[in-house]
C-alpha cells in the first residue's frame, strides 16, 4: 500500500515536461496495484484494489492526455512561427515593391516637370 501511495505521489508531483518520470511512476503504481490485487483476500480488500486499479489507469490516461496536449501546443507554436516567418517575408516584399514604386514615381515626376518647364520656356 505504501508503494502504491508513493507511486501516485510521484506521478502527481512530477512536472509536465518529465514524461519518462511519469511513465516510470505509472509503471510503479501499476506494479503496486497488481501486488495489492494479488494479495487481496477479503471482498473489501479486492474492492479497494479494484478502485486503486481504476485510479491508476485514470492517472495514466491523464498523463497521456497531458503529453498529447503538450505535443499539440508544440505543433501549434511551430505553425505560428511558420506563419510569422511568412508574414515577415510578405512585409519585406511589400516594402521592396513600395521602394520601387516610389523610385519610379519620383523619376516620372521629374521627367514630367522637366518637359513642363521646357514647354513653358518655349512659350
Amino acid at each position: 500500500m505504501l508503494r502504491f501511495l508513493l507511486g501516485i505521489a510521484l506521478l502527481l508531483a512530477s512536472p509536465a515536461i518529465a514524461a519518462p518520470t511519469n511513465e516510470d511512476s505509472i509503471a510503479t503504481a501499476r506494479a503496486a496495484v497488481a501486488d495489492m490485487e494479488r494479495l487481496a483476500r477479503t471482498s473489501e480488500e479486492k474492492a479497494l484494489a479494484q478502485r486503486d486499479h481504476l485510479l491508476v489507469e485514470k492517472a495514466a490516461s491523464l498523463v497521456a492526455e497531458r503529453a498529447a496536449a503538450l505535443q499539440q501546443g508544440k505543433q501549434l507554436q511551430e505553425t505560428q512561427m511558420s506563419f510569422n516567418m511568412q508574414y515577415l517575408q510578405l512585409q519585406t516584399q511589400m516594402q521592396n515593391e513600395n521602394r520601387s514604386y516610389t523610385a519610379v514615381s519620383n523619376i516620372m515626376k521629374t521627367k514630367h516637370d522637366t518637359v513642363k518647364n521646357s514647354i513653358s520656356n518655349v512659350r
